[in-house]
């Protein structure tokens, strides 16, 4: 077992399971129900988030890189989110074709990524190449909104539409971008056509309705992709909350020449935990892939606070067990201002870097989210689990995977101000367990 408590100072410990010393079963977890698939785990490479981690010294730069993509010290993630221009968390407003009425995007640039977000890249990558993982990194890019002069209202924030006659150039614009980075060394494994389109932020964003995001990706993005031999590019809908996936879900993939060549929904957790809309979502469309690209937190005024860990497990458990096949945190690094960002959006990533200490902090966040990423692989299956009615009213939660090498993955969270105990049964293995009062563990079983 690999245990995580609040009030041990256990993190990633490793303990002998105990004896079954008590008739409860707390958990029944059964090998030869698998479920569906399991990508991977990642976070956002935001120009926020390159430019915390440029501000730290050198030796803190590798720690940080390392304690996320290491498979030796990290969290074994293996997969990105990348803005196409910028976001809430991005130190200035751009895009990549910055000069109006460019219809040929003869001047499109990502010169602003060169200075964060692709160095940041290549320093995983590197990360990733020591520990012989060549070709793990799966990168997902989208806009937060296309260039300001292609839509309604003449500006990157406060909404606005893309305006019909620049849908083929806003596909274009995306082509230009994936080609980019790929000169770069650099190859993305999905795209997107826009970040929370029904949400008006003050912040670089842009409004789709359902019908105009089948339009675009049916009839602009997707030609354009396969002219220019990116067929093999994941496309994912919605990137919006849980509350009206299953609506868009409907609006987008009803068009059944359409739901052949999407990959998969994204969403986000900001609306409410809605798992429900998750189970519904995959028996409507069990061919499309479920995928949580986007969660954080308010920046806590105790940077130790012990409960936004366990909103990050509560909710991994809930998607895992309603059909999600990846999971991607938001900024994989802010300062402890939440920035440097241009937005005033203040939030909080696993990872603080207090720039003035030259200080790398881990939240619980951290912590829970590695009894996931680090234990469950790549090609791993969720499985169907029962848990005891009177433990979870008390504040268990759990789930489990099989892996690729037939090892079982484990996790038990207890949420609650009291210890539980009691006996697992998972197929024909029967173990003990006990867990503290607000503690994760990842129990890892071989049946080889």
């Amino acid at each position: 077992m690999v245990y995580t408590a609040r009030d041990t100072g256990e993190r990633f410990s490793q303990k002998a399971l105990p004896q079954c010393q008590k008739e409860k079963v707390l958990l029944k977890v059964y090998p030869e129900e698998v479920r569906q698939e399991i990508i991977g785990f990642g976070g956002a490479f935001t120009d926020t988030a390159a430019m915390a981690l440029l501000h730290m010294n050198k030796e803190i730069q590798k720690e940080a890189l390392n304690a996320y993509f290491s498979t030796e010290t990290g969290l074994s993630y293996n997969m990105g989110r990348v803005p196409i221009g910028c976001c809430d968390f991005s130190t200035v407003e751009y895009s990549h074709a910055e000069v109006p009425e460019d219809i040929e995007l003869s001047f499109f640039s990502i010169e602003q990524d060169k200075k964060g977000i692709i160095p940041l890249i290549r320093g995983v990558k590197e990360v990733m190449e020591k520990s012989c993982r060549q070709g793990e990194l799966l990168l997902y890019a989208l806009p937060w909104s296309p260039p300001a002069w292609m839509k309604t209202n003449g500006q990157m924030s406060w909404g606005g539409r893309l305006r019909p006659e620049y849908y083929e150039t806003m596909a274009a614009y995306l082509i230009k971008f994936i080609r980019a980075y790929e000169e770069e060394g650099i190859s993305l494994w999905g795209i997107a056509a826009q970040n929370e389109p029904i949400e008006i932020q003050r912040w670089a964003s842009c409004e789709y309705s359902g019908t105009e995001e089948r339009i675009f990706l049916k009839d602009h993005l997707i030609p354009a992709l396969e002219k220019a031999g990116y067929e093999d590019k994941k496309i994912l809908c919605w990137e919006c909350n849980k509350d009206f996936m299953r609506e868009r879900a409907e609006e987008i993939l009803s068009d059944q020449e359409l739901a052949a060549k999407i990959f998969g929904v994204a969403f986000h957790w900001y609306s409410g935990d809605y798992f429900e809309e998750l189970e519904r979502t995959h028996r409507k469309f069990p061919q499309v892939q479920l995928i949580a690209t986007e969660c954080c937190v308010v920046m806590p005024v105790d940077l130790a606070e012990w409960s936004v860990g366990e909103q990050y497990a509560h909710d991994m458990i809930g998607d895992f067990n309603n059909w999600t096949c990846a999971w991607m945190d938001w900024n994989l690094f802010l300062d402890r201002n939440s920035g440097p960002q241009i937005a005033g959006n203040p939030c909080a990533a696993p990872i603080i870097l207090d720039e003035e200490k030259q200080e790398m902090i881990r939240m619980s966040s951290y912590y829970y989210i590695g009894h996931f990423s680090r234990y469950v692989k790549h090609g791993a299956r969720n499985l169907k689990t029962m848990i005891d009615e009177e433990a979870a009213e008390k504040g268990l939660e759990c789930c489990a995977f099989l892996n690729p090498d037939e090892e079982m993955a484990v996790v038990m969270m207890n949420a609650s101000d009291e210890s539980l105990e009691g006996c697992v049964q998972a197929g024909e293995e029967t173990f003990g367990v006990k867990l503290d009062a607000h503690s994760i563990a990842t129990i890892l079983i071989s049946f080889t």
